[in-house]
């Protein structure tokens, strides 16, 4: 049946397609009694980050004593009720969202914070849902064969913005009226494209810039360190154990959040410090001598940053890094530009299969070989490349390699439950992979038994 779907949605006109799940979408909202116009809705959006922030947002409202709801590709919450994502899907379609919001208000929810994608906003997952606050974190190609330019997989962020400006429901949280807000990270390229959207209340949150035409969210000082971040943020000082100037961004979007909605930043001190993320996102496991780093990373851009925080914050002997890729037909271009970049930074490369999907292992492999291949070889440089696809005799690999001073580092999968091929799907745990791979070499810290 699966196969049938797929090869229909295959020939379907892309308009055919996207009245059908906007109709979808329609029926769904009538269902539920469209239950978004009775609770507060923070949409966050951006190639990186979003899983991290929407949890933040949901964390500090807790915190602050106000009934939230979240719903991301980690997890679902409804309150404190916590729900795992099996469909791994991070914007659920077939009226997923409708419900979930209809459970929210029935459990007397406040506000819900939805983590928001470009492949989601293309199917009109987003439709008939009355947001209040669109945040915009950033913007890095992804997606691009799916949605056909990077322009367009911009502009299918765009429509969380859009859906915002049409918004006409007013809502109020504990007895304050609710500002149509966009949170924008200004330092990002794109920013003014998703400031060109109407809002009553535009703030933008930012390390770098000094424009002062919106509300400015920016530290007057701060420090990245490799036991976490401190920084000065109108006149209050915080501490967070979160490593890295991404993670000094998303607390910055989190903050901004916690602004538009009319509510004290200033009392959250305690809050942020005891805020430790998300599971999987540079996730550090200490080892006798040295470290290993999980993380979700699976971008170019979001590889790359984990790697140049690695060598800012640790300065390694040598980095040893397990890298993949995607299947499923998806962004086919990043496969070799992954390979240049664990090339450029890494010591060692072990490349592994992340998620084939219905591709075939060996040609995301080939792919990935071939970029990190071709840098060595155009700057003349010699690095050890092994191809390992089992990731976890790849990862039993790379503690057996590492020695005092260095760091592992595997990207792509962080909590991930599953690793899925064309006819099998296997369950999986990062962590406990690295765990079990470092007891079996006696490399294990007492720290992290």
């Amino acid at each position: 049946m699966k196969k049938i779907f797929d090869f229909l949605r295959k020939i379907t006109p892309k308009p055919i397609l996207y009245l059908y799940h906007y109709f979808l979408a329609f029926v769904f909202a009538v269902l539920n009694g469209f239950p978004s116009k009775k609770i507060v809705v923070i949409g966050i959006t951006g190639t990186k980050g979003k899983s991290t922030v929407t949890y933040l947002v949901y964390y500090l409202l807790k915190n602050l004593g106000i009934k939230a709801a979240l719903s991301s590709s980690e997890f679902f919450f409804i309150d404190d009720k916590k729900i795992e994502n099996k469909s791994r899907l991070t914007m659920p379609g077939r009226g997923f969202l409708q419900k979930f919001l209809k459970q929210a208000v029935e459990n007397k929810c406040e506000v819900a914070v939805l983590e928001v994608t470009s492949e989601g906003l293309a199917q009109s997952r987003h439709a008939f849902i009355d947001f209040d606050i669109a945040v915009f974190l950033n913007l890095h190609p992804e997606h691009i064969e799916h949605h056909g330019s990077y322009e367009a997989y911009r502009n299918a962020k765009g429509k969380l913005f859009k859906a915002l400006e049409k918004s006409k429901v007013r809502k109020f949280l504990r007895g304050t009226k609710v500002k149509k807000t966009i949170i924008v990270n200004i330092d990002d390229f794109e920013a003014d494209y998703f400031l060109s959207f109407r809002a009553e209340q535009k703030i933008n949150f930012s390390l770098e810039s000094s424009l002062a035409e919106y509300s400015l969210l920016k530290p007057t000082t701060y420090k990245i360190y490799n036991k976490g971040i401190e920084f000065v943020l109108e006149g209050k000082k915080f501490s967070s154990p979160l490593l890295g100037k991404i993670n000094l961004y998303n607390l910055l979007a989190g903050l901004s959040v916690i602004k538009a909605l009319s509510l004290p930043i200033n009392s959250l001190e305690q809050i942020i410090k005891e805020f430790k993320g998300l599971p999987g996102r540079f996730d550090i496991i200490n080892a006798k001598g040295f470290k290993v780093i999980v993380d979700y990373a699976h971008t170019p851009d979001s590889i790359e940053e984990v790697y140049k925080t690695v060598i800012e914050l640790f300065k390694p002997k040598r980095m040893i890094c397990l890298i993949g890729s995607a299947g499923g037909l998806r962004d086919k271009w990043k496969r070799p530009v992954i390979g240049e970049i664990a090339a450029k930074y890494c010591n060692h490369i072990v490349i592994s299969d992340e998620d084939p999907f219905n591709e075939d292992p060996n040609e995301i492999i080939k792919a990935i070989e071939m970029g990190a291949k071709r840098y060595l070889a155009e700057f003349e440089i010699e690095k050890p490349i092994e191809i390992i696809p089992d990731r976890k005799r790849a990862i039993f690999r790379l503690i057996e390699l590492a020695q005092k001073g260095d760091i592992v580092i595997t990207i792509g999968k962080g909590n991930e439950p599953s690793i899925v091929y064309k006819d099998k799907t296997i369950s999986w745990n990062e962590k406990e992979v690295v765990i079990e791979a470092l007891k079996n070499y006696s490399k294990i810290s007492t720290k992290t038994l």
